[in-house]
């Protein structure tokens, strides 16, 4: 196991398996994430904002408790 503790360093991973790894008090602003994995991962006190996320398979992703394929399925319809 490899711990990056008070780094300002830029990581590039390919073809790697992070997998059961932990980010606390981490700041990925700007960061790429193209061809990733994250199913059954949690985010917990996040900032979001501005993320654009596409070509993403969202099924059973939940925000707050509620499905995001059922909130894009009804904004969807209401267009």
């Amino acid at each position: 196991m490899t711990i990056f503790r008070d780094q300002k360093d830029r990581i590039e991973a390919m073809n790697a398996d992070l997998s059961g790894s932990s980010f606390v008090d981490v700041r990925l602003s700007d960061t790429v994430l193209d061809d990733v994995d994250m199913s059954n991962a949690r985010f917990n006190n996040v900032n979001l904002s501005g993320v654009q996320i596409e070509n993403a398979n969202v099924e059973g992703m939940t925000i707050r408790g509620v499905l995001v394929s059922d909130l894009l399925r009804v904004y969807s319809g209401q267009r």
